[in-house]
């Protein structure tokens, strides 16, 4: 069976942006006259046909809510990730409508795959993760005034409904465990420069610094994997003995394990570690890792609700529905020397 040609394809051949192919099949004025006349003589000569969702975008009726997971997809995917999909699946079936997920690759395929969803009719709403400043996904659902919730705040706070966790206080948690009992120097692993949750959590481990008058910590700024915290620690351990490391997910804690296995060293007698939002296992660790709970299902529940209401709204009018969750301690051994 010859395979359906679908909008992309369109805008391949024709060298165009794949919401241009959308805009010209509807006979969009925003589009050039001639621009239209190649898209639409493109369509009928490969016998375009659009799917079921993308007729059922133009009036809203998919029945789907699309989740974007953003990179690294990972052996160890955020708990709270998790949880909301579980959670947000249920919810959803409750009103007949179905969990749509997406994954990208890579974050500058994360734009494309947003304009996908809209462009296509593949979802009547979206949840994305990982805001980051003028995050072009964000930018984009605005525009086109799609119904979306983010975890995580953006740079229009006002203009979307977002559930936020607080994650300079888990910065000044972490860093104010370890100052306590730290022999050597401090350390702060955290996710790579732009992503705002990332950057909330450096600017508050440096600001509990600055309160207990140390010297600012070593920031490292990193993808949130086990081998990039293995290849990091590894780094630190080699530089100077009994290091501190605040770790803003457990992923990187787990690889700080390894690197101090892999050097003959014990976590708790040559370094300390404070991880972040207690994945599964954590506890088991040896010594039991310290870290700081998010109350996933709860999250989970939490945004899933705020979705559900936006749904039930059927617009794009605030004011709109923001919620800040402050992580609590959980300290074990892992942060303390013996």
């Amino acid at each position: 069976m010859q395979k359906r040609v679908g909008l992309k394809e369109l805008a391949r051949r024709l060298k165009v942006d794949v919401s241009t192919v959308s805009r010209a099949l509807r006979d969009d004025p925003r589009v050039k006259p001639d621009t239209r006349k190649a898209v639409q003589a493109l369509a009928q000569r490969l016998d375009y046909r659009p799917n079921a969702a993308a007729r059922a975008l133009r009036v809203g009726q998919s029945g789907r809510v699309a989740v974007l997971l953003s990179p690294p997809q990972q052996r160890f995917a955020s708990p709270i990730f998790l949880e909301l999909l579980s959670t947000l699946d249920q919810d959803l079936r409750d009103t007949g409508r179905t969990l749509a997920v997406f994954a990208a690759r890579t974050r500058d395929e994360e734009a494309e795959i947003v304009r996908q969803i809209i462009d296509e009719g593949l979802a009547d709403a979206l949840v994305l993760g990982r805001t980051r400043a003028g995050d072009p996904r964000v930018r984009f659902l605005l525009e086109r005034g799609a119904p979306f919730v983010t975890m995580g705040k953006t740079d229009w706070p006002d203009r979307h409904p977002w559930v936020e966790i607080d994650y300079a206080h888990a910065g000044r948690i972490a860093l104010g465990a370890l100052a306590e009992t730290a022999a050597g120097p401090l350390h702060v692993l955290a996710a790579p420069e732009g992503l705002n949750f990332a950057d909330n959590y450096v600017a508050g481990a440096l600001a509990e610094a600055r309160a207990l008058g140390l010297s600012p910590p070593q920031v490292w700024r990193i993808e949130m994997t086990e081998a990039a915290g293995e290849a990091t620690a590894a780094e630190i351990l080699a530089r100077a003995p009994r290091p501190a490391l605040a770790c803003i997910q457990d992923s990187l804690a787990f690889g700080a394990y390894r690197a101090a296995a892999q050097a003959g060293c014990v976590v708790g007698r040559d370094l300390t570690v404070f991880g972040g939002q207690n994945f599964p296992g954590s506890e088991h660790m040896a010594p039991p890792l310290s870290t700081f709970s998010t109350e996933d299902a709860a999250i989970a529940r939490l945004l899933s609700a705020v979705m559900l209401r936006r749904l039930a709204r059927d617009g794009s009018e605030g004011p709109f529905e923001t919620h800040l969750v402050r992580p609590e301690p959980l300290p074990r051994q892992s942060h303390f020397l013996a």
